[in-house]
């Protein structure tokens, strides 16, 4: 894999809004709550108390709604546990286990790396090699995204103008099964996750605006191809799935945004594709094979060299899908104070792609309830959700100015939409109470 140090053209409004968190920006004249910087590092804000935070958390964590509850809070500033609910026990995750995914990728494949996806010529055949860019879309939107009709573009133009070509696809960069233990067989079919491969487009829906993901994307996308190369005026045919010959000329390219970019998005709208498919790729850069098992080993590794503690930690996916997932909330709040704290530079892009309460991602239709509107752009954490589990884990604001780490991990539960409920009054607790 081909790693490209471009530098990053623009930093989006939210890369801000982390970096003014972490201490980055200088001091803002401004009342919105989103964009108020507030540094970590020698904070003067006062400190909740244990008791304090006890009296608050400790009845809604008792509540029926929440199954069997643990939860942590911490002090970036000072690397304290403010309160602790057997903040050590690993509980399922569910997509909080993205948050892992993220620092893993970044650690291992560099914030700046892009991910390529590449023709070969070899005589009469074409051979389309995936690198792994679960973000490849066809046509040219959007336009941040590698396009296979770009590629099919500069394809043609590099052949011959009576070229007849057939197309072999190559999506032998990942390996293994294509479905991580525990996940249903129906989940492509219902839009949950795309088999897992080192070649699709489009996240490998069947069609567009279709939830349903195709059961051999590899193929749909080389099928694509095969149209955007005939729309161009080549003579071309679908071939069959085939390594590419180590003699084969690379004759066109597009790469993926960077790592960097990459992990935002999958953060801020919990993309599961592009979960599973970074999570090889840290596998594969560590141990030279890309699988399920290769890439949660790599992550846990990777995790615990940033030093953030792994002790319990069991992985065998990359988004938190599987039941058999294992995570503590000391795991997950460390993460989150790491990244609030600026304590590791390279895991900026976890901050900037976490969503916010009330605003962006999988946040956005969350927190609108009256009550609980002191949460709103003040709350930036990571969701997660299966159908017996609720998390959030992420940074706040509170009502003196101290920034928190949190991480709720909510196990057998009656209702999601009740025991999301309630995690979201915890975290609103923390953004309106000094807890002192």
């Amino acid at each position: 894999m081909q790693q490209r140090l471009l530098p990053v053209a623009s930093v989006t409004l939210l890369a801000c809004i982390a970096l003014a968190w972490g201490g980055h920006a200088a001091k803002a004249q401004t009342s919105d709550p989103v964009l108020v910087p507030t540094a970590i590092a020698g904070s003067t804000a006062p400190v909740p108390t244990a008791e304090g935070l006890a009296s608050r958390l400790t009845p809604l964590l008792n509540s029926r709604t929440m199954g069997d509850a643990v939860a942590v809070v911490l002090d970036p500033a000072t690397g304290e546990t403010l309160f602790d609910r057997a903040s050590s026990i690993p509980y399922v995750p569910a997509s909080t286990t993205k948050l892992l995914t993220a620092a893993a990728a970044l650690h291992v494949l560099g914030p700046q790396t892009r991910l390529p996806t590449t023709v070969l010529l070899d005589g009469q055949t074409l051979t389309l090699v995936g690198g792994g860019d679960a973000t490849l879309v066809s046509g040219t939107s959007p336009r941040t995204a590698a396009s296979l009709t770009d590629l099919a573009r500069s394809t043609a133009a590099a052949l011959p103008t009576d070229a007849s070509v057939t197309v072999d696809y190559d999506d032998s960069l990942f390996s293994g099964p294509e479905l991580a233990r525990g996940w249903s067989r129906g989940w492509p079919s219902s839009g949950v996750v795309a088999p897992v491969t080192a070649l699709m487009v489009d996240q490998g829906r069947i069609s567009k605006g279709s939830l349903a993901r195709s059961s051999d994307p590899a193929r749909s996308a080389a099928k694509a191809f095969v149209s955007d190369l005939k729309a161009n005026g080549v003579a071309a045919r679908l071939g069959t799935r085939a390594t590419a010959d180590s003699s084969a000329s690379e004759i066109a390219r597009v790469e993926s945004p960077t790592v960097s970019s990459l992990v935002q998005k999958m953060l801020t709208d919990s993309d599961n594709d592009l979960a599973e498919s970074l999570a090889h790729l840290v596998g594969f850069t560590s141990t030279g094979k890309a699988t399920f098992a290769t890439g949660a080993s790599a992550t846990i590794a990777a995790v615990g060299e940033l030093g953030i503690p792994i002790e319990g930690v069991r992985l065998v996916d990359g988004s938190g899908l599987s039941h058999s997932d294992r995570i503590s909330p000391i795991t997950l709040a460390s993460m989150i104070s790491a990244t609030a704290g600026d304590q590791i530079d390279t895991l900026w892009p976890i901050a900037a792609g976490l969503p916010v309460a009330g605003l962006t991602g999988t946040l956005a239709d969350r927190f609108d309830a009256k009550a609980m509107k002191q949460a709103i752009g003040y709350v930036r954490a990571k969701t997660g959700s299966l159908n017996d589990t609720v998390a959030l884990a992420g940074s706040v604001r509170d009502r003196d100015g101290r920034v928190l780490a949190f991480a709720v991990l909510a196990n057998k539960i009656p209702s999601v939409v009740a025991a999301r409920a309630t995690v979201d009054k915890i975290a609103n607790q923390l953004a309106k109470c000094g807890c002192r």
